[in-house]
C-alpha cells in the first residue's frame, strides 16, 4: 500500500510538472487569413473599391479556456473593421459586429455612400490588420493587434492595441487585475516617460507639446506584456500630435516588484 500511494503522488507531481511546462511556453497557433473579396474591391487600375484583409491568430488547444480565448480573438479581429464603420449602419447590420465578411461589406457600403456624396474619391480605401502574440508566461498571453486604415484624407491612421489573456480562465483582463499599486507605478511610468522623451522631472508636460487629462500623466489602457517587460503604449493623438507618433514605455519586470499582484508572473 505504501508504494501505491508513493507512486500515486510521484505521478501527480510529474502531472504537475508536466503542464507547468506546457503552459510556460507558447501555445501552439493556428493562423487564420481573412480577405474582402466582393465586387467593390480595390481596382488598381481605376484607383478606386476597397481592400480589406485581416490577419490573426487562435489557439489550437482543445480547450473550453482556449475556446474562450478564441472567441475574444475572433471577435476583435472583427472589431478591427467595425471600429471603423458608420455607427448607423452597424445599428442596421448588427451581424457585422461578429461576421469578417458583413463587416468587410459594410466598409464598402461606407467607401461608396461618401462616393456618391462627394462625386469622386482619390484613391482605395484600405484596412489592413494583423495579429501576433507577444508574450506567453503561465498565467498570461499578451496578443497584439496592429491595423493601418486609410478612408481618405492627408495621411493614413494605423493604430496598435494589446490584449491580455487569463490562461486559467480565458478571461480578458485589465490594469486592476494585474496591478496592485496603480499609483506608484504611474510614477515609475512617467520616470521612464521622462527619461525616454528627454525630459526633465521639472519640465511642464502640457507647455512641451504633450496632451493630458486634467493637466495629469497618465496611464494608456494599452497595455501588455513581452521578453523585456511591462508595455504601456500611446497611439498617435492620445498623448502627443501625430507627427510625434506613437510612444512606447516598457517597464523592466525587475522594476515591477510590489506593484504587480501577488505570484502574478
Amino acid at each position: 500500500m505504501k508504494y501505491c500511494i508513493a507512486a500515486f503522488f510521484l505521478f501527480a507531481i510529474c502531472l504537475f510538472s508536466a503542464c507547468q511546462s506546457t503552459r510556460s511556453g507558447p501555445p501552439a497557433l493556428d493562423r487564420q487569413h481573412f480577405t474582402f473579396a466582393g465586387s467593390t474591391r480595390c481596382d488598381t487600375t481605376s484607383n478606386t473599391g476597397v481592400s480589406v484583409s485581416v490577419s490573426y491568430v487562435l489557439l489550437k488547444e482543445d480547450t473550453e479556456v482556449a475556446r474562450k480565448i478564441n472567441d475574444s480573438l475572433h471577435l476583435l479581429a472583427v472589431h478591427s473593421i467595425v471600429n471603423w464603420l458608420d455607427s448607423s449602419s452597424v445599428a442596421q447590420s448588427p451581424d457585422a459586429r461578429t461576421n469578417l465578411d458583413k463587416a468587410a461589406a459594410l466598409f464598402a457600403t461606407d467607401y461608396e455612400d461618401v462616393r456618391k456624396d462627394m462625386g469622386s474619391l482619390n484613391g482605395c480605401w484600405e484596412l489592413e490588420t494583423t495579429a501576433d502574440t507577444v508574450h506567453a508566461g503561465p498565467k498570461a498571453l499578451t496578443v497584439k493587434f496592429e491595423t493601418y486604415a486609410y478612408t481618405g484624407g492627408a495621411h493614413p491612421t494605423s493604430n496598435l492595441t494589446y490584449y491580455t489573456f487569463d490562461r486559467d480562465t480565458g478571461r480578458r483582463l485589465t490594469l486592476n487585475d494585474i496591478v496592485a499599486d496603480t499609483t506608484a507605478l504611474l510614477g515609475v511610468v512617467e520616470k521612464a516617460f521622462r527619461k525616454q522623451q528627454s525630459l526633465l522631472p521639472q519640465d511642464n508636460l502640457e507647455q512641451q507639446g504633450y496632451f493630458l487629462h486634467d493637466g495629469r500623466f497618465f496611464l494608456p489602457e494599452n497595455v501588455g506584456f513581452n521578453r523585456d517587460g511591462m508595455i504601456f503604449y500611446y497611439n498617435s493623438y492620445e498623448i502627443a500630435a501625430y507627427s510625434v507618433g506613437p510612444i512606447q514605455v516598457t517597464i523592466p519586470y525587475e522594476q515591477l516588484n510590489g506593484l504587480l499582484r501577488d505570484n502574478w508572473l
